[in-house]
């Protein structure tokens, strides 16, 4: 009898949280003996990782909000599923899930798959109650906050019992095999407070100048370290020269190395508005530092208060800077914190947990 076959299917082109999990994933069941299969878009940073990856068919398709009124593409989904007699198909866009979703049911496809990994409500259409509820057999989420997210305009758009909860799961033997690099000069006796993320609105690093102006009234020395770039950076770098925090607020662009960038720091300091689940708290606190961030979203679902970090009253900067400003003060309490933050990520959020979640889900 032949293994089962899982099919991957994610339209979008960039490379970002998804596609890092549907890459990891398809990998680990390639590996763990399912067969796999892949469809895409036809510019893909996914299928451009996949293509030399052996063992893998990939499809690349033109996928659209509108493909699923497509007949021609349907049916070029229906015989790419036959073909590899797909057992499930696990789907990452709102697009995929129309698309990928119709034909897989017309295909005779078991186990249909919608991975919700953002924390945005579902609009409440005729299209979506028709999906949830005849198309798709699963919907699996990566934290209970988007699972209520998702519910949050009909509590009955799908059955609970057919809504899995699979973490994003984190590599921790291949992140620990990495190289350690220097890619920031430590000054002496100062604390380093690191912050990786797009510069966008609704990861809040407005507030974390803010913070930094609170920080600075107190004479602990410290520098606050923001990877990433993005749409805001011309402002906030602005924001932060009115707020008097330049000197202490470095802005370092795109950092590829995220390792030695988390373990450069001593505090990870993260103040998303909102979180689907938070991927750069985890390698924080892989790399045992403790973590402050908001009372919001999942967050708590990642960090203990008290135990691996602090969860702070949403937008309150005082709190945020109060909490900060304990950790910088007691080295004792960030190796505490740092060395639980850790067993957390092993103990919950290990990709061969994960995987195993998302196993037990294909065969329930």
């Amino acid at each position: 009898m032949q293994p089962k076959c899982i099919c991957f299917f994610n339209s979008n082109k960039a490379w970002g949280g998804g596609e890092k999990w549907h890459f990891e994933n398809a990998l680990l069941a390639r590996d763990k003996g399912y067969r796999v299969c892949v469809v895409a878009n036809r510019v893909s940073a996914l299928a451009d990782r996949l293509d030399v990856q052996p063992g893998i068919d990939v499809l690349r398709l033109n996928i659209h909000n509108l493909t699923f009124l497509n007949p021609l593409k349907l049916m070029r989904l229906v015989c790419f599923f036959r073909k590899h007699a797909v057992n499930a198909v696990l789907m990452a866009l709102p697009s995929d899930m129309k698309a990928g979703g119709i034909a897989a049911k017309l295909a005779g496809v078991r186990d249909i798959i919608y991975r919700r990994g953002i924390a945005v409500p579902v609009r409440n259409s005729a299209l979506n109650r028709l999906l949830f509820r005849h198309v798709l057999t699963k919907l699996i989420v990566n934290s209970l906050n988007t699972r209520d997210c998702v519910l949050a305009e009909n509590k009955r758009l799908i059955d609970p019992e057919r809504i899995h909860l699979v973490f994003c799961g984190f590599n921790v033997a291949a992140y620990d095999a990495l190289p350690v690099h220097t890619i920031f000069e430590r000054r002496p006796g100062e604390i380093l407070i690191g912050n990786a993320a797009r510069l966008t609105p609704q990861k809040g690093q407005k507030l974390l100048i803010d913070i930094a102006a609170l920080l600075k009234e107190q004479p602990i020395p410290f520098r606050i370290l923001i990877a990433g770039i993005g749409e805001l950076e011309k402002e906030l770098k602005a924001y932060a020269i009115d707020r008097g925090v330049e000197d202490v607020v470095q802005f370092l662009g795109f950092v590829s190395d995220m390792k030695s960038f988390h373990e450069t720091i001593d505090i990870f300091a993260l103040t998303s508005l909102w979180e689907g689940f938070g991927l750069a708290q985890v390698e924080a606190m892989e790399s045992r530092r403790p973590v402050v961030t908001w009372n919001v979203s999942s967050m708590p679902e990642v960090v203990i208060d008290g135990e691996t970090g602090y969860l702070c009253p949403s937008q309150d900067t005082e709190a945020f800077a109060a909490r900060l400003l304990a950790l910088m003060q007691d080295e004792a309490l960030r190796k505490r914190l740092g060395e639980n933050g850790r067993a957390r990520v092993i103990s919950h959020f290990e990709m061969q947990k994960t995987f195993a979640d998302l196993e037990h889900c294909l065969q329930a």
